[in-house]
């Protein structure tokens, strides 16, 4: 079944049922640590409070939470799906959110965090946007590039068009850049992906309004932006939002580089999730190769060298569950996908990042019965993975 918004939601945030436990995740690799956001219900059901933890040994142990948003406005609506973002170069950590704002679902303005100690204390940061509107500010996404810059998009309504938004600090996120449109009209509420390049350039992967494909814009300079290119070219004409995104990875050599994508569909005859790949910076895109069918949503992509993994939620009667699928020629070829959460739990958003020992970490969440939700992750390459090797949390 396709789970879709009204066309006409320009603002494009929408009420979940709230379950104890963790609400969104986020989870950001650099060269020498993992770092994860999870936003958690406080004791008392009231808000969302969100965490981070980091490791040192790709996954294997955590240190301990640290309160991330304390005497800041509340993250509004944050869920899987529109999960507020962490990103890190060295010691110094960002993270932002959508508070509760003035739209027709409460959404309003963004909010950010900092960290010059890599989590250990936070402070408040400025809000990003330009705008001065009190309306959402959401699906955002957020990314370091080498020189230590981060960049942030999000999608906000600005006139009568909700649109997609790009911003960037050199300072550590003191201040931000005169907020570009890369696109001032997209889909409502699909979650949009940030990624720098070697070579300097900033990409965004998003859903597109007509039709509802996923397009690429690329900024090769401050303050410019290339025409959108389609992802996937599937030409799907839906007039609603299937509140999922995409993932982009760069991978292949210095001197070769491989940018990868992986794109959801709604489109008969096409349904699911789908690999692509660009050898020319972006510019074009491969034929698209369906990966996974029927139930298969909410996927995500992660690459080094000529490995790619791919990885995704399915839905049956049985429930939900986290699978993935390896590539070890550039996305050419791909083995058989392997189930990793267990039979018994509803499993899904699956996330997956490049970790220090040179495998793959994924992290989802999910239910048991009646529980709470729990964050979950777990290794790759590996031929199976028990629920007694995979790694935790809830508060």
């Amino acid at each position: 079944m396709l789970h879709a918004s009204k066309p006409d939601a320009k603002e494009g945030h929408h009420h979940h049922e709230v379950i104890p436990g963790v609400q969104s995740l986020d989870v950001y690799a650099t060269a020498s640590q993992l770092h994860l956001l999870t936003g958690e219900l406080s004791k008392d059901g009231a808000r969302t409070e969100l965490y981070h933890q980091a490791s040192s040994d790709a996954g294997k142990t955590w240190s301990t939470p640290v309160r991330v948003d304390a005497g800041q406005p509340a993250p509004h609506g944050a869920h899987r799906g529109m999960d507020p973002q962490i990103a890190a170069n060295g010691d110094h950590l960002m993270a932002v959110w959508m508070t509760p704002g003035t739209d027709m679902f409460g959404g309003g303005p963004m909010a950010t965090a900092l960290s010059n100690d890599g989590g250990k204390t936070w402070k408040p940061g400025p809000n990003p946007a330009d705008d001065g509107s009190t309306t959402g500010h959401g699906f955002l996404d957020v990314a370091a590039d080498a020189k230590g810059d981060f960049h942030l998009t999000w999608l906000d309504t600005r006139g009568d068009k909700r649109g997609l938004r790009y911003t960037r600090s050199a300072d550590g996120g003191l201040t931000w850049s005169k907020n570009d449109t890369v696109d001032a009209e997209t889909c409502e509420c699909c979650w949009n992906v940030l990624a720098t390049g070697l070579d300097g350039r900033v990409g965004i992967l998003y859903r597109d309004k007509e039709p509802r494909d996923m397009s690429i814009s690329w900024s090769p300079a401050a303050g410019t932006w290339s025409a959108p290119v389609s992802v996937g070219g599937f030409k799907w004409e839906f007039q609603g939002c299937p509140h999922v995104g995409g993932g982009l990875a760069a991978g292949g050599e210095k001197s070769s580089p491989i940018w990868h994508a992986v794109v959801w569909t709604g489109m008969e005859n096409s349904f699911g999730v789908h690999h692509v790949s660009s050898t020319d910076a972006g510019a074009t895109w491969s034929k698209t190769q369906l990966i996974a069918g029927k139930g298969a949503s909410h996927p995500d992509i992660a690459a080094r060298g000529q490995e790619v993994i791919m990885v995704w939620d399915t839905t049956s009667e049985e429930g939900s569950h986290i699978e993935a699928a390896l590539s070890s020629d550039g996305g050419k070829s791909w083995q058989p996908p392997v189930r990793l959460s267990n039979a018994a739990s509803n499993a899904s958003h699956p996330r997956v990042v490049t970790t220090t020992t040179g495998g793959f970490r994924i992290f989802w969440t999910q239910r048991q019965g009646e529980g709470a939700t729990t964050w979950q992750s777990a290794p790759l390459p590996s031929p199976a993975v028990s629920a007694a090797s995979t790694a935790s949390g809830a508060r």
